[in-house]
């Protein structure tokens, strides 16, 4: 909460970055508050590596764009895990300072470092080959799914995290495609129902819902570790998300709930 009296800005923060190794990373921030964007009048940027308490980016002034968006270009140098101190995984921090109304207030936003970041898989293309009418149901003007599928996004990640796994070392970005794609018409069909009182779609909309926890059930993952570039196993599968535990090169894991396997052989 907001120091008493004064206003309660929102951040876009829900989600920890990921940085990748090896090229510059522009990392974003915004505030709103009642609907709006307020534009600060100053910012500026820290980055602490997860290996050291020393910053490698320390109060750098930070872009304000004319429509408000805070912003900071990291260097591809400073991303580089060959430097002592600056590991792969979990454990960065992004410390932002933004000036309102005279008022400096900070933000903390935890990062990681990954050599390849997952991203998102489902594009409208996928949404039209199972609902090719969709884009009709959406609010006048809108010619895209992009908002809902950000949504949707932003959940399947939130509950990985809570469930104890991590994202950056995550071989396959295709993991979370039927979760995703199953999740964003489950959020359209039931906004869509609520705006138009179609019971229809309100039943459209719970089937989906019950098709995303039958995907996510049906999750399994390969892993790269050591980020490597490659498959810490390419034969071998995981089932559920995978707490990390640091404390040596190769993170020690805790597979939970259900455990690792290999693939069949098929002859």
């Amino acid at each position: 909460m907001p120091v008493s009296g004064e206003s309660a800005y929102s951040y876009d923060l829900s989600l920890p970055d990921i940085l990748q190794a090896g090229r510059p990373n522009t990392v974003s921030l915004t505030v709103r508050y009642q609907g709006s964007i307020v534009v600060p009048s100053s910012a500026t940027f820290t980055l602490y590596p997860n290996g050291d308490q020393t910053a490698v980016i320390d109060a750098a002034v930070a872009s304000i764009s004319v429509d408000g968006v805070v912003s900071y270009t990291i260097p591809a140098a400073v991303l580089d895990a060959s430097l002592s101190g600056r590991d792969y995984g979990a454990g960065w921090m992004e410390t932002w300072h933004v000036t309102i109304d005279g008022v400096e207030i900070p933000k903390n936003r935890p990062a990681a470092m990954s050599i390849r970041p997952i991203e998102p898989t489902v594009s409208d293309a996928d949404l039209l080959a199972e609902h090719p009418d969709i884009i009709a149901y959406a609010v006048n003007g809108t010619t895209t799914l992009q908002t809902v599928r950000d949504a949707a996004w932003g959940d399947i990640v939130r509950r990985w995290l809570q469930s104890g796994g991590a994202t950056w070392n995550i071989g396959d970005s295709g993991l979370f495609h039927e979760s995703h794609r199953e999740l964003t018409f489950a959020k359209f069909w039931l906004n869509t129902a609520k705006s138009n009182g179609n019971e229809t779609l309100v039943e459209l909309a719970t089937q989906h819902r019950k098709a995303y926890e039958s995907a996510w059930n049906r999750i399994v993952a390969q892993y790269d570790r050591d980020q490597d570039g490659r498959l810490d196993d390419p034969n071998a599968i995981e089932a559920g998300p995978v707490i990390m535990h640091r404390g040596s090169t190769i993170p020690t894991t805790i597979r939970r709930p259900w455990g690792r396997y290999r693939r069949p052989v098929i002859l």
